[in-house]
């Protein structure tokens, strides 16, 4: 589902248009403040993790129809990740909106894959992409990904 397009050179992914994006993604929406900035009002490096978890966070809720703090709270059932990593297109500064799109790249047993593409404009800012683990917050040894949200996550990406 996620077209990944090379750079023969160095085979970096490039970035993509909005265009190049699947149909049926969901998005967020995040204006960067002047907190999340350095002196040139360039976006911080770490600050673009804690947009992509909000996002995250408000797709479980918003789309998957999931409380996201009820899985971690009542249900002691953590989804923490185990890789996160980033591709950078182009810099984001203070006053930018990014719209963030969800695409579930993976579901496996334990674990699933999540790639998160933030436009600005039509064009890709940065890629995001982000390996989680269920565990159990009483052991923290992985557990199966519970069926509702495995059953969400497997709907989700077959949509068109």
């Amino acid at each position: 589902m996620n077209k990944q397009s090379q750079n023969s050179v160095d085979a970096r992914p490039i970035a993509l248009s909005r265009n190049d994006l699947p149909s049926g993604l969901w998005s967020g929406k995040v204006t960067f403040r002047h907190g999340q900035c350095d002196p040139a009002g360039i976006v911080y490096t770490p600050e673009f993790f804690n947009v992509f978890n909000q996002v995250i966070e408000e797709w479980f809720c918003s789309r998957l129809g999931i409380n996201y703090y009820e899985i971690i709270g009542p249900r002691r059932t953590g989804i923490g990740y185990v890789n996160a990593a980033a591709t950078f297109f182009a810099p984001c500064k203070m006053g930018d909106e990014v719209e963030i799109f969800v695409m579930v790249d993976k579901v496996g047993n334990k674990s699933y894959q999540l790639v998160l593409h933030a436009m600005l404009g039509d064009n890709e800012a940065l890629r995001g992409y982000f390996t989680t683990v269920a565990t159990s917050l009483d052991t923290h040894r992985p557990i199966p990904i519970p069926n509702d949200i495995r059953e969400a996550m497997l709907e989700y990406s077959a949509e068109p």
